[in-house]
């Protein structure tokens, strides 16, 4: 992983975030993609070591400074998330488009509802008015699960500047 690249990614993904994603949002609640976990899941997927998961906190941190969740909410989310998905990505994911869109759905179910946990156990979430947000965290997991391959085409071009690895046999689809 080259930390500057990383940084600059991170950046970009916050400014399409915020300055894209946010007013295109769909319905009242503006459900849009979730650009900084699709960004991390894929980091996470093609990198090794310590550095992905310091990769997956910092891109947390980042969802934490431009959300209104309670502070530090996301960084640990989204740390649990690189865990679980360093564990488990050697079993299931194998480079196929289905496989990513998989993973970033099931990553970002689990990020937002860890967040949601977090909020509640802190008092800043009411607990009687979560099942609402159950339909909108589903919606945001499949707008950013049909978005995975399109940016993991994207992030690709620049696998050497950013430092990640592909994996040997890698299809061209």
């Amino acid at each position: 992983m080259k930390w500057l690249s990383f940084i600059i990614l991170i950046f970009i993904a916050v400014i399409l975030q915020c300055g894209l994603a946010n007013p295109l949002g769909l319905g009242p609640q503006r459900i849009m993609p979730d650009l900084l976990l699709l960004t991390a899941v894929i980091l996470l997927l093609h990198s090794t070591g310590d550095k992905a998961l310091v990769a997956c906190w910092l891109a947390g941190l980042a969802k934490d400074l431009t959300s209104l969740a309670p502070f530090g909410c996301y960084a640990l989310a989204f740390g649990l998330m690189a865990l679980l998905l360093t564990k488990t990505r050697a079993l299931f994911y194998d480079d196929r488009p289905i496989a990513l869109m998989i993973f970033t759905f099931a990553a970002t179910v689990f990020t937002e509802e860890a967040t949601l946990f977090i909020g509640i156990l802190k008092g800043d979430f009411h607990s009687d008015s979560t099942h609402i947000l159950l339909p909108v965290i589903l919606a945001t997991a499949l707008l950013t699960a049909i978005l995975a391959p399109y940016a993991h085409w994207v992030l690709m071009k620049f696998d050497k500047s950013l430092g990640l690895q592909r994996k040997k046999g890698y299809r061209k689809y």
